[in-house]
């Protein structure tokens, strides 16, 4: 399926902030707690086609374990990570995209369906890491509680400015083009 180049720009655009927006969070002491990476990979699955989007979930945890070690490999959070970004990617894309929800249920219920994979997730590699289960499993759940609330404030009023952005530059674009070949409006 070939894409609009303007996707594969934004999902660009999109993956270096997943790669940067980590680093700048841990330089400042916040941790992981504000799930940084998640920002863009939600971002990517709203205003996104899904293969782009699941393409950008899948690469941002992969590139930035690789380039920089953080998520690791071992214990296996890069490849949780990964995982988390394909439904990350999918969520939004299914629920707003295709169904039409709207933002912000679509983002509550893509971030739950997010949160009960990771329980399971936790839930089953703590049991083949020989760790205490239901610490680790809870304590990974509730410790994204802080990015999770701050994504719902913060990303759909942005969702919604970015869409108006994106659908006037297209607008625009279209226009200009059909100016240049000598059709009217």
């Amino acid at each position: 399926m070939k894409e609009p180049a303007w996707t594969i720009v934004l999902g660009g655009l999109f993956l270096s902030l997943a790669l940067v927006l980590p680093l700048l969070f841990h330089a400042l002491g916040l941790g992981s707690a504000f799930l940084p990476m998640f920002y863009p990979l939600v971002l990517g699955g709203f205003l996104l086609p899904w293969s782009v989007a699941v393409s950008l979930g899948i690469a941002a945890p992969l590139l930035s374990a690789l380039l920089t070690g953080m998520p690791p490999f071992y214990p296996p959070i890069a490849p949780v990570m990964m995982v988390e970004g394909v439904v990350l990617a999918l969520g939004p894309f299914i629920f707003y995209q295709k169904w039409r929800w709207n933002r912000w249920l679509a983002l509550l219920i893509t971030l739950g369906l997010d949160r009960l994979l990771l329980l399971g997730l936790v839930w089953v590699l703590a049991e083949w890491l020989r760790l205490p289960r239901l610490f680790i499993t809870v304590s990974s759940v509730l410790r994204g509680l802080p990015g999770i609330i701050i994504m719902m404030v913060v990303l759909p009023p942005l969702i919604k400015e970015l869409e108006k952005q994106i659908n006037w530059h297209f607008a625009t674009y279209l226009e200009k083009g059909r100016e240049a070949i000598g059709l009217k409006k």
